[in-house]
């Protein structure tokens, strides 16, 4: 990587994202490596709100606290990715913003009427779920917003929690809904398995 290209671990650290902590940059530099300078349209659900009384908020430390801005990984794919049209959904009205390249929508990713109303046709090569992690949320997410993956396309949830007794119901719920799969990846960052990545055939 040349001295003026930064990785995604750096511009994740630097815009002071969760994802930095989790040590999640360097496995998506992976994955997003051969999409780097594409043109793209990336959306991630969650962007990140100091509500503390909103579910996966980032009002307290290591998270987040009061230096936090809501965004920060935003901005930091769309450095990553310098040809990409990045979007975020959030249902908070704090972490709402719009910057060049960067467009944000009110939604609760959980109600497909809404997503269909503010997304319109939006399709996507990347979704990324990093908005409430339960099991529940995650699942209707996925129904919500799976047809909206390109095909070749990644859709990808954090935080999957490997003790919950939900875990062992993710493949056969997310089978169950599309027969367009390619491939499901489980990643493991130390002892906890912390996301799953779907690809789109």
């Amino acid at each position: 990587m040349s001295d003026n290209i930064k990785t995604l671990t750096e511009l994740i650290s630097s815009y002071g994202s969760d994802k930095a902590h989790n040590n999640y940059a360097a496995t998506y530099e992976l994955l997003f490596e051969p999409l780097r300078f594409n043109v793209i349209d990336f959306l991630e659900i969650g962007i990140g709100t100091l509500n503390p009384e909103a579910d996966s908020n980032m009002a307290l430390p290591p998270w987040g606290g009061p230096n936090y801005t809501p965004g920060a990984s935003l901005r930091a794919f769309k450095e990553y990715f310098p040809n990409g049209n990045i979007y975020g959904v959030d249902n908070q009205d704090d972490c709402l913003f719009t910057e060049p390249r960067i467009t944000t929508f009110k939604c609760d990713s959980r109600n497909r009427e809404k997503c269909d109303e503010v997304l319109t046709t939006l399709q996507f090569d990347v979704i990324l779920d990093d908005g409430s992690h339960s099991p529940i949320s995650q699942t209707k997410t996925f129904r919500n917003l799976w047809h909206r993956v390109k095909n070749n396309g990644i859709y990808i949830i954090e935080d999957i929690d490997l003790y919950n007794p939900l875990y062992d119901y993710y493949d056969k719920i997310f089978m169950d809904i599309t027969e367009d799969i390619a491939r499901i990846n489980v990643i493991n960052n130390k002892e906890k398995c912390r996301f799953i990545v779907f690809k789109k055939n």
